[in-house]
């Protein structure tokens, strides 16, 4: 059954994409114009996008795609398999002799001649598309995998809505929700690089305030005696264990030199004396006691690494444990508009400083128990306290 109410909706975005409008133009005056968006098993933001619209000419979504229109349902586009590693279904598309299509002419909303122009526009610009990306295969592409493909992806949101910010064009960043839904006011755009370069430069001044360094210094020593602790527990058992035999041993030789000698006693005492033996012999074979020794110039060390974290950004080579390590300490990075600000943006970063922890070399901390991570480095899992609890701070 038809909803003569949605059908018209349906048919005023065929034409409006007819007309040249594109999907983003479409959703934006949807949006403008109060019309509730479709919402997926009762899932959705409730406004439109662009997505909504151009979907995946390939599986058959988004409005533009959707052959129910012209009165043809289309099963069996994609099956859904389990994948091994994460058990979690994913959708893979079945090939197009596969599919099952039923002709259903009482849907029917949309004309045949309408919907050839659409398809025909759709296929000129994809092959637009295409070719750019072929001159240009460095360009953005949205098919490149689930890695961030710039520094900041993924961490920047708007302050005025809580959308990201994403890149709108070859070098800006803008507001998802005001390019796309139209349902932001905040058009102001800035430089990605501009971004990023503002980023570290906050970082490096806030992860060398001195208080910050002097607890990045006293938490890994209090780890690292944590660890050396842990390590000997198995001593300070044996060690209790061996006191508890020794003395329940003096206790029966003082009750034979007092006359209280019993045969049982005999026994007793042969098996406290193996056991005292054993205890004896596992604490031989324990490693003797490693006071944890911090280099004196740890502090100088935690400095070079934050001042070079901008260069191992640089470096092909150290670029991707760098871009980790940085976005480990980062939760979030606000943008909001402002005249006055430098851009035309205020930048606040939200995050947890005490992740630099990683930045600490191998060979600075003498104490063979500490926990490697990775070839030449070596890290331990900070707990909050002073200086390391979330924070905020305007760049």
């Amino acid at each position: 059954m038809i909803d003569a109410a949605e059908a018209a909706i349906i048919r005023r975005i065929f034409m409006e994409y007819d007309c040249g409008r594109s999907a983003r133009t479409i959703a934006t005056s949807l949006n403008r114009d109060g019309i509730p968006a479709p919402r997926s098993g009762g899932k959705g933001k409730g406004t439109w996008s662009f997505s909504t619209i151009s979907g995946n000419w390939k599986r058959g979504t988004g409005i533009l795609n959707n052959e129910l229109y012209i009165g043809k349902l289309v099963w069996n586009r994609q099956r859904f398999v389990k994948d091994p590693d994460t058990g979690k279904r994913q959708a893979r598309p079945n090939p197009p002799e596969a599919w099952i299509t039923e002709d259903t002419p009482a849907l029917r909303i949309i004309a045949d001649d309408l919907w050839s122009r659409v398809k025909q526009r759709q296929g000129a610009i994809r092959e637009d598309i295409l070719s750019e990306r072929a001159a240009d295969p460095d360009a953005p592409q949205i098919e490149r995998g689930h890695r961030p493909r710039y520094l900041l992806s993924g961490l920047l949101t708007c302050g005025c809505c809580g959308a990201g910010y994403i890149m709108i064009s070859d070098s800006r960043l803008g507001c998802a929700a005001a390019r796309n839904s139209g349902t932001c006011t905040n058009r102001k755009t800035i430089k990605r690089l501009d971004v990023e370069a503002r980023v570290l430069d906050g970082l490096k001044t806030q992860l060398m305030h001195p208080d910050l360094v002097a607890e990045f210094i006293a938490e890994f020593h209090r780890e690292m005696e944590k660890d050396r602790l842990e390590a000997e527990a198995g001593r300070v058992e044996a060690e209790r264990a061996l006191s508890k035999v020794t003395k329940e041993i003096d206790n029966i030789v003082t009750a034979i030199t007092e006359g209280m000698f019993h045969p049982s006693m005999k026994a007793k005492m042969d098996a406290l004396e193996a056991q005292k033996a054993a205890f004896e012999a596992k604490l031989t074979a324990l490693p003797a006691r490693s006071p944890v020794v911090l280099h004196p110039g740890l502090a100088d060390v935690y400095a070079a690494k934050v001042s070079d974290l901008a260069a191992a950004l640089n470096d092909p080579a150290s670029r991707p444990e760098a871009v980790e390590i940085l976005r480990g300490l980062i939760e979030k990075i606000v943008l909001s508009p402002d005249a006055d600000a430098a851009n035309g943006h205020v930048i606040e970063l939200y995050g947890e400083l005490g992740s630099i922890l990683s930045l600490c070399s191998n060979g600075m901390c003498q104490n063979a128990n500490a926990r490697a991570v990775s070839a030449g480095v070596r890290q331990v899992t900070m707990v909050a306290g002073v200086g390391f609890e979330p924070t905020t701070f305007r760049l």
